[in-house]
């Protein structure tokens, strides 16, 4: 009887253990890091962001790290400004809207 209690348990042990490295590989996303694109000087990325604002240009940002990045991230789309003169990039394929803070773009490139 003792025998057959400690095979239960380990057979529930092995059971569990095989569930949560089954779930743990899916659970965790796979974190893309992109590449690290040079930081541009700021003269450059006012002039940049004014004529992709003028001119409608489809673009991409490469975002410093935020509060809640680790790493630098990429956002693509049209760059607006709010009435508040605050910066809007839209991206209508994907259906987002970011708010932009200036001082946190690291790069812009015209797609």
């Amino acid at each position: 009887m003792q025998n057959k209690q400690s095979n239960l348990k380990y057979i529930s042990k092995n059971l569990q253990a095989s569930y949560r490295q089954f779930f743990d590989e899916f659970s965790t996303a796979a974190e893309v890091v992109v590449p690290l694109l040079p930081q541009m000087p700021t003269f450059q990325l006012t002039l940049f962001l004014t004529q992709a604002q003028a001119k409608h240009y489809p673009i991409m940002l490469q975002m410093q790290p935020s509060l809640t990045e680790t790493h630098p991230y990429n956002i693509h789309g049209r760059l607006k400004t709010l009435a508040s003169g605050q910066l809007v990039l839209v991206n209508h394929d994907r259906q987002l809207t970011h708010i932009i803070d200036a001082d946190q773009i690291r790069y812009l490139k015209r797609i």
